[in-house]
């Protein structure tokens, strides 16, 4: 069956004769491209090619040529013009019945610029049955292309005589899920095509490009962060076109095949966080839907890792599924957003919209779910190639409307905010000079009456001024006496304690706890004053336990202690000045086991400490010494 169009007759008029036609191609050619003088280009259909998949990718021309018997080819039908499985090698043959006359010169263009490996072996006719291999891919340098194209170009050599040539071959090697739909035209024709196709995605990626700087520029300008987001959602769009035209492998890294097998999926990743950032800063969801704010963070988590496993495992289309499904669902939280009265919303879902249909017939494209429509229709098949673009084209418009749109409101509702503040200050100003006249009326009167209550109080406070002196002078004389009388009844306390036989109990009155004990210490451990046992220094400040004295010039910390009898003592300071009471009383006829029954201390402990004390009692110095000084010395020097 035969392929080929006419620009001058159209086969809807004509489908009686096309009809008869193809019924005699048929039986004529089968699998067999015919080149008419007459067509400029030919688009491959199921009954013009046939293809075999590999799927361990071992196969080679030579295994085809020699045993053809072992691989069967199956006629290149929508489903099987589709790279299912990005692992396995595809071959794509045909044959071609050229009648374009001798002057005709063809190449086949090879759209879908995505592929890892493409080999075109075409038969050598001057060496039959030679053939000639023709390789490129994204896994070779741009630099070694036969033609300096974004898509794959093979010339085709053809035979100048009208009969069936041999099998042309197309190898491919995928490495990702692609469409194999490839267009054989005349090399004048691919030209012409070519520079309106370049131009036109000029065109493109310029609108792009000056739109994200514009709103960059707009940024430096108000530092709104929302137009930042729009430049890197923008360009991320750029990056992930470049990648499915080719042009980013043609101009920017035709050197590195692995951003063009890795990009697409890093590109879409990169569009969603700046979409999700762009689309939550710019319809404010922290004042219009808080909820949701958390809700589009853990479904776009949730859709990244799940999408992961779907680059992993090659499920190119379960991942643009997941890629599309976030886009639906903030078109539904957009919604939600409008409709409670976020009126910016409205271009931001019409731009959302569009591009979710884009994004959608750009998979059914890549699904070659529309190859049987866009047989007879040029122009849709255009449109459906660049679908995309054109749906971003239409996006970054109406974003641009929303972005304006959104000022416009904000505007708006400031200058709303501004005319009710406004208002309300005239009304807080008209009421507060109301009230402040009635307050100056009402001062005055009371000013006049607290003037003459102030005068009587005036004198009232004399009179309590001075009697609150005579009081002080009194205070001052009785808390002397008190304070006098408080000390000599210590001192007598004390005094009695040295002279009278006393048991712990008792004892305990005097000195209930160990500061009352630190205090007496201090009394007889500085009573002369304050000598640094470093240094010699008489300055002092606080240490670092109670009743404790730092020297300042040596930092020396002297505890309340230190030196004394009950230096590193090892039971209650208490009790230690109790016994040293007791033998200062009763020198060794004290009673060491009644001493440690009644403190509830170990016999040995009590024995030990008594014996240090004893030391003390036995030297000169301390028989010399009136009564009221032996203890002080005993505590002092033991």
């Amino acid at each position: 069956m035969m392929f080929f169009k006419t620009n001058n007759i159209s086969a809807k008029k004509c489908i009686g004769v096309a009809l008869c036609f193809w019924g005699l191609t048929i039986a004529s050619y089968g699998k067999t491209i015919v080149l008419n003088a007459g067509q400029e280009e030919y688009e491959t259909l199921s009954n013009t090619i046939e293809i075999f998949e590999d799927p361990g990718a071992k196969v080679t021309l030579t295994d085809l040529l020699a045993h053809p018997e072992r691989y069967t080819f199956k006629e290149g039908g929508a489903k099987e013009q589709f790279s299912h499985h990005v692992k396995s090698s595809y071959w794509i043959r045909f044959k071609i019945i050229n009648k374009s006359g001798p002057r005709s010169n063809w190449i086949l263009e090879i759209l879908d610029s995505r592929f890892a490996e493409v080999i075109f072996y075409s038969s050598d006719f001057h060496t039959p049955p030679h053939y000639i291999e023709s390789k490129t891919g994204v896994q070779y340098d741009f630099s070694n292309r036969e033609y300096q194209h974004k898509n794959f170009v093979f010339d085709i050599p053809l035979e100048r005589i009208e009969k069936e040539s041999p099998y042309y071959y197309l190898k491919i090697t995928p490495g990702v899920q692609g469409s194999f739909l490839f267009k054989i035209r005349q090399n004048k024709v691919f030209a012409s095509y070519a520079f309106k196709e370049y131009v036109l995605l000029g065109m493109y990626y310029g609108i792009v490009f000056i739109m994200a700087f514009y709103n960059l520029f707009l940024y430096f300008t108000t530092r709104e962060k929302v137009y930042v987001y729009y430049f890197f959602y923008a360009f991320a769009w750029a990056f992930d076109s470049s990648i499915n035209d080719g042009l980013g492998f043609q101009f920017v890294w035709s050197h590195s095949h692995l951003i063009t097998a890795w990009g697409g999926y890093i590109s879409k990743i990169l569009m969603l966080i700046f979409y999700l950032i762009y689309f939550q800063s710019f319809l404010d969801l922290d004042k219009t839907l808080p909820k949701a704010k958390k809700s589009v963070y853990v479904v776009f988590v949730l859709l990244c890792v799940i999408s992961l496993f779907f680059t992993y495992a090659s499920y190119p289309f379960l991942y643009d599924m997941m890629f599309i499904s976030v886009f639906a669902y903030t078109l539904f939280v957009a919604g939600k957003v409008y409709l409670k009265g976020y009126k910016p919303a409205r271009f931001f879902l019409l731009g959302n919209v569009i591009i979710l249909l884009g994004l959608l017939l750009n998979m059914f494209k890549n699904l070659t779910l529309f190859n049987f429509f866009l047989e007879d229709s040029p122009v849709l098949l255009i449109t459906i190639v660049y679908i995309r673009n054109i749906s971003m084209i239409a996006d970054i418009v109406i974003l641009s409307f929303a972005l304006g749109d959104r000022i416009r409101f904000l505007k708006h509702t400031n200058e709303e905010a501004q005319e009710e503040v406004i208002n309300q200050l005239n009304e807080n100003r008209i009421l507060s000079e109301k009230v402040n006249l009635e307050l100056e009326q009402k001062v005055a009167e009371r000013t006049q009456t607290i003037e003459e209550k102030s005068a009587l109080l005036e004198k009232a406070n004399e009179q309590l001024k001075a009697q609150a002196e005579e009081i002080n002078e009194m205070n001052a004389i009785l808390d002397r006496d008190n304070w006098n009388l408080k000390k000599n009844v210590i001192q007598e306390k004390e005094a009695r304690i040295s002279l009278k036989q006393i048991n712990f109990a008792e004892f305990s009155l005097v000195y209930p706890d160990d500061t009352a004990v630190d205090r007496f210490m201090e009394d007889i451990k500085w009573e002369q004053g304050y000598v640094c046992k470093k240094c010699g220094n008489v300055k002092f400040g606080k240490g670092a336990t109670p009743f404790a004295r730092r020297c300042t010039k040596c930092r020396y910390d002297e505890s309340i202690t230190a030196y004394t009898a009950f230096h590193k003592c090892k039971f209650d300071i208490r009790k230690a000045l109790y016994i040293t009471v007791m033998i200062n009383r009763y020198g060794e006829n004290i009673s060491i086991s009644d001493i440690s029954r009644e403190l509830e201390i170990r016999n040995a402990t009590c024995w030990k400490f008594v014996q240090k004390l004893l030391i003390t009692v036995h030297k000169k110095e301390y028989e010399k010494l009136k009564d009221d000084d032996k203890l002080k010395y005993l505590i002092m020097h033991s």
